[in-house]
């Protein structure tokens, strides 16, 4: 069973990747290769997230309380796009020769992708971990 702390630990991380990396990629004399390791090791926090939060978000819908699955649809519903726009903004972006030749484009669909995952991390701490706690998904250790 997931550990809250663990999960909240990753998003400070994330958030801090996240803030670090927007602002690289919005300065002027910031190597493409810098903006490529920084969104290495954020896909790499966030792919390890996900698979944290994955067992008690989907786990078993038959012990699942009534609150907890009208919510995980909700977020499910709100925010269900985001791996597939988070997947294909690391594929665009890839190539630091891109990153360099359209760093308008880069920077601005950087600040887009990181709001988003943002929006995500405040919706599951507020919301959705409180209420896994409350309803037993997750542990506080």
């Amino acid at each position: 069973m997931p550990d809250i702390m663990r999960l909240i630990d990753d998003h400070h991380a994330m958030e801090q990747l996240a803030d670090r990396l927007v602002a690289t990629a919005r300065g002027d004399f910031a190597q493409a290769a810098t903006c490529r390791a920084l969104m290495a090791a954020l896909a790499e926090r966030v792919a390890g997230h996900l698979m944290r939060e994955a067992d008690f978000l989907r786990g078993d819908g038959q012990r699942a309380r009534p609150e907890f699955a009208r919510e995980v649809a909700a977020f499910t519903e709100a925010f269900g796009h985001f791996t597939e726009s988070w997947l294909a903004y690391l594929g665009r972006w890839s190539g630091e020769g891109r990153i360099e030749r359209d760093r308008a484009r880069y920077a601005g669909e950087t600040a887009d992708i990181m709001t988003a995952l943002k929006l995500r991390i405040a919706r599951e701490n507020d919301v959705v971990y409180p209420l896994a706690l409350r309803t037993g998904r997750i542990v506080l250790a």
